[in-house]
Order: structure tokens, then C-alpha cells, then sequence
């Protein structure tokens, strides 16, 4: 092929080429597996930071779905120190207990949940309130709901009763998710989350009252009264005692605070 026969033959595919690319029909491909241009995804993920309002829709969305993690996550309140192990119990009869399994005073000891299902700190404490609940109403501590109020760990050598009292009025928006989802119809509030949310002396005037918690606009009727442990901590006292007249006494204030157990949860039968 001589030099003329060349530009010729050029000058045709330059023609054609023109109108290839005045028809948009001219494809760019160089090899045949390459992938069509049309086909190519580019992903783009906006730098602008999102909304206060959407960051906390999704924050609020992760903590209800991560409810059943063996430690409860939550970023509401400054200073946590962890998330509770098996923060709530899933019952079968509409009454949430709320209770707290962690350390308050400067006295108690750090405490971590060990058993599957573990609802209180020792099995001593789940018999008791076993007992109480089958006297009332005929069947197993289990088939209430039980949540820790409040749901997280935090310093109880450090912490004030204002702390604790703002962490507990944050924490209403966990009890609040529980009563909606569940179609929770009353509350039972036990000792040390009674007293960090009312107070020491508010906490003893509430035992055995019924008064509504406010949830943010949500109203549902809440009893307040003391913890199981207080049965087991005077069964203990008890079995220590050297002497008939003290025996008789602690037998006495058990007998007296099992009654009392009694009398206030019953108030709680129209609900179930």
C-alpha cells in the first residue's frame, strides 16, 4: 500500500469519525472487556455535617435496637463508666419494675451480672421476690418486665445526689420506649432507684403509694417500694445472731416487711 492509497483511506475514517462523534455513537472502548462508561458507579458521600436532630433520631435508634446487648449502650450522661449487662427482662404481664443492680454509695462494691437472665445481684434476692410475687399474684417473678433505671454504671465513690437525679430524669426516655413498645399499663419502682430518683426521705414517704411518673408527656401509674435485698439482709442478720431476743426481733422486721411487699403489690392486680 503506497503513501497515497494510506491518506485516502485515513481521510475516509476521519470522515466517518466526524459523524460517529456528531451522533454521539462513537464508543470509547480500546478493548472489548472493558466496562461500558455509561456503567461506571462513582459513590458520593456529602461532607457537610448532618443535623443535631437527624444525629440524634439515629443515636435514639441504635440504643432501642441495642437494648439486648449484654451491656446496654447509651451516650446520654457525662461520666458513664459502662452499660449494664442484661439491662432489661422481657416479662410477659404488662408491669415494669424498674430496680439497679449497680453501686450507689461509697459503701457498696462494684457489682457485674454473671448469670444468663440475672435480674438482681444474687439468687437469694430472686427467690425472696420469687416468693413474694407467687403470694400475690400466683406466678413467677419472670413474668414481670424488669429494667435497670438507671440503665448505666457510674462512679458511686464520685457521684452526688444531683447527679444521680439527673441521670435517672435522662434515663425516663429508656422507660419510656419500654411502656410504648411493650404496652407497659403500671411501674413498680424498688429501693435504690426509688431513692436516687425521689430522694432518701421522699423515697420513704412514696413506699406503698401509687402516684403517676411523668414520661415526657406520658402518664402511667407507678408504685414505689423497697428492694428484696432488704429480705435477705435481715434473713442474714438473722442466721448471725447470738442471742433469742435479737432473733425474734429480725424475724419480726422480716415477717413485717414481707407483709408490707404484699400489701403494696397488691394495689397492683387491676392492672394485669
Amino acid at each position: 500500500m503506497n503513501q497515497k492509497t494510506i491518506l485516502e483511506n485515513f481521510t475516509d475514517i476521519l470522515k466517518e469519525t466526524k459523524f460517529l462523534i456528531q451522533n454521539q455513537t462513537l464508543p470509547v472502548f480500546r478493548l472489548q472487556e472493558e466496562t461500558d462508561p455509561n456503567d461506571f458507579v462513582f459513590p458520593w458521600k456529602s461532607k457537610v455535617p448532618e443535623s443535631l436532630e437527624i444525629q440524634k433520631k439515629q443515636q435514639k435508634e441504635s440504643q432501642r435496637k441495642n437494648r439486648d446487648l449484654i451491656n446496654f449502650s447509651c451516650t446520654l450522661c457525662q461520666g458513664k463508666l459502662s452499660g449494664v449487662r442484661q439491662f432489661l427482662h422481657k416479662g410477659r404481664k404488662p408491669i415494669l419494675v424498674l430496680h439497679y443492680s449497680g453501686a450507689t454509695t461509697a459503701k457498696e462494691k462494684p457489682f457485674t451480672k454473671t448469670r444468663p437472665n440475672q435480674i438482681f445481684k444474687d439468687k437469694l434476692t430472686e427467690v425472696s421476690w420469687d416468693g413474694i410475687i407467687q403470694k400475690v399474684f400466683g406466678f413467677s417473678f419472670e413474668e414481670f418486665y424488669y429494667e435497670e433505671y438507671p440503665a448505666c454504671t457510674f462512679s458511686h465513690t464520685d457521684s452526688k445526689e444531683t447527679d444521680w437525679k439527673q441521670r435517672l430524669e435522662t434515663c425516663k426516655v429508656h422507660v419510656k420506649e419500654t411502656v410504648e413498645e411493650f404496652g407497659i399499663k403500671a411501674i413498680v419502682i424498688l429501693g435504690s432507684s426509688a431513692r436516687l430518683l425521689f430522694g432518701p426521705e421522699k423515697a420513704k414517704e412514696q413506699l406503698g403509694k401509687v402516684e403517676d411518673l411523668d414520661l415526657n408527656g406520658i402518664k402511667i401509674p407507678m408504685l414505689t417500694t423497697r428492694s428484696p435485698e432488704a429480705l435477705v439482709f435481715l434473713g442474714e442478720k438473722a442466721k448471725k445472731s447470738d442471742s433469742e431476743t435479737n432473733l425474734f426481733q429480725y424475724g419480726k422486721e422480716k415477717q413485717d416487711l414481707e407483709e408490707s411487699f404484699i400489701s403494696h403489690l397488691s394495689v397492683l392486680k387491676p392492672y394485669l
